[in-house]
């Protein structure tokens, strides 16, 4: 069995897609649907749902992603450890949720000794981030605390405060002493599995307000954007959006001191090879922070 045969299946799976996958490898579509019937020949049964969409995976296919997982993070892991010391090379595959005010410094700090390095950065909530390392889609993940899985490393990287904003085109934005005043407001959120949400909502449950009305978005361009426009309110980093208070377009409150801060971590599996260039980058976590 062929590893990019492999690689190819794992892309396609991914993507639900023939196309999509061969845009994605830098192969001709025929090519990659030709690969794809090799490795099902091999495995001598069907690996995906057929359909007007794209491409499912079934139950053998899924087994297969599980073996597929452990073998390209084992490829990654043997690249690693044969790679120089003071000059890593190759790829990491690191997780982030949106809001990380921190990370553009360590990607500075990191890029700038170590250019052979290729970064591949995929973002989204803690929960989905956390689900990708465990499974070894990420070689690591930025994420908020707290993380319960005994298989990851955690290795702290910043704190952050959370704040209540309201963009200032509302009347409500201008009379009100706190964000408790606010809270019959509707909420624009990022989805489940963000900590801001959590904490928002542990807040809340205090306050005995447990069905708010919540918009759901996926990047905080558009949060930001929806609260400014009057339409809700949001919890966020105080330090993402202490521009547009300046600019006079949103008021900030603070949360309850129980639930304003959130701690950011790196994480990865605790049973994965350390290589080279994640240890470096490890490092420029570190110095970063004491800074």
């Amino acid at each position: 069995m062929d590893v990019e045969d492999i690689r190819i299946f794992m892309a396609v799976a991914e993507h639900g897609s023939v196309s999509l996958a061969a845009n994605e490898l830098g192969y001709v579509q025929p090519n990659v649907t030709s690969r794809i019937r090799s490795l099902e020949g091999k495995i001598g049964k069907p690996l995906f749902h057929r359909h007007r969409r794209g491409m499912t995976l079934n139950v053998e296919g899924k087994k297969l992603l599980k073996y597929g997982e452990q073998l390209m993070q084992l490829m990654n892991q043997m690249h690693q450890a044969f790679q120089d010391e003071d000059d890593p090379s190759g790829s990491l595959c690191i997780g982030l949720v949106e809001t990380v005010v921190g990370f553009p410094d360590i990607l500075s700090l990191y890029y700038g000794k170590y250019k052979k390095v290729d970064i591949t950065l995929v973002s989204g909530v803690s929960s989905q981030l956390i689900e990708k390392v465990l499974t070894y889609r990420l070689d690591g993940a930025f994420v908020a605390k707290p993380v319960n899985e005994p298989l990851l490393d955690q290795v702290p990287a910043f704190e952050e405060e959370i704040v209540l904003v309201c963009g200032t085109i509302r009347e409500e934005s201008k009379n009100v002493q706190s964000g408790k005043e606010l809270l019959h407001l509707p909420f624009i959120l990022f989805n489940k599995g963000c900590q801001y949400r959590e904490n928002l909502q542990h807040w809340l449950k205090e306050e005995k307000m447990t069905t708010p009305r919540i918009m759901e978005f996926g990047t905080l361009e558009t949060i930001m954007g929806t609260v400014i426009a009057g339409l809700g309110i949001t919890a966020i980093s105080r330090s993402l959006v202490e521009k547009f208070e300046k600019e006079g377009l949103v008021r900030l409150f603070p949360f309850p001191k129980p639930y304003k801060n959130i701690e950011i971590v790196y994480i990865r599996r605790s049973d994965s090879f350390l290589g080279v260039a994640e240890s470096k980058f490890m490092d420029a976590i570190a110095e970063i922070r004491i800074k």
